[in-house]
């Protein structure tokens, strides 16, 4: 089997990313309203099975993305691809509709949020949070070269151990990447979570490692900087994050 069809059979849970794009003009009337979240938001999700949501937001061009990633508990299939609708029969959530506009293949089917498809899961294997430090949750953001699409797929079916080791040492306990086209269009988008307590040295770290290295020789020609000049994954605002245990 593949290894998505393994993890399929393996886990009693669903990694999710969700998009939907903000209305022109409305971003900061979003952040705003994202500061209302009620305070029993994080159990009104978790009676609907859903945990560890956040939401983060980012203006590319002409166009900003909401990406949502969650972790559903159960399996089925019916039950994921509802979640777009689920989340949009909580009462605080429909409140954020009024800003959002649908990726055009959600709007064709009649819904909001559009579930992307999951190009990679690293996690949540690696070292739990030590003395209390909070975990970092962060989203991150790309554009793959559509003539490097096969290149991406298959290097990611196939993490290399080294790599993996390295992200542990550095502190990354989880890393889940989302494909969806918008337009003519590859995005990534990226969930993940450091434990550490010194970021900077710890991605100096990842990036002296010798087999990191080697590996972003090959992903790194796939991507298109969305920031010229600042790296291949561009930083997302963080707006909304409700509870999970670690």
């Amino acid at each position: 089997m593949s290894p998505y069809e393994n993890r399929l059979y393996a886990e009693n849970f669903r990694r999710v990313g969700l998009i939907a794009l903000v209305r022109r003009g409305s971003e900061a009337a979003l952040t705003a309203r994202m500061k209302t979240a009620p305070a029993n938001l994080s159990a009104r999700l978790a009676s609907l099975r859903i945990i560890n949501l956040n939401m983060f937001m980012r203006t590319i061009g002409e166009r900003t993305c909401l990406f949502t990633f969650l972790e559903y508990q159960g399996t089925a299939m019916a039950e994921v691809e509802a979640l777009s609708s689920v989340m949009d029969a909580d009462v605080w959530f429909a409140t954020l509709s009024e800003h959002l506009e649908a990726h055009p293949r959600a709007a064709a089917a009649g819904r909001l949020w559009l579930r992307m498809e999951l190009m990679n899961a690293i996690g949540p294997t690696l070292p739990l949070p030590a003395g209390g430090r909070p975990i970092a949750r962060l989203g991150l953001m790309s554009s793959l070269k559509p003539e490097c699409e096969l290149t991406y797929r298959t290097l990611h079916q196939t993490n290399w151990p080294g790599v993996v080791d390295q992200m542990g040492r550095s502190h990354f306990r989880y890393w889940v990447t989302f494909l969806i086209e918008l337009g003519a269009e590859l995005l990534l988008f990226t969930y993940c979570e450091y434990v550490g307590s010194d970021k900077a040295a710890d991605d100096a770290a990842m990036a002296a490692d010798p087999v990191t290295r080697r590996w972003w020789t090959h992903t790194e020609p796939c991507l298109n900087p969305l920031v010229p000049g600042n790296g291949s994954w561009t930083p997302m605002a963080h707006l909304l994050e409700t509870g999970k245990s670690a």
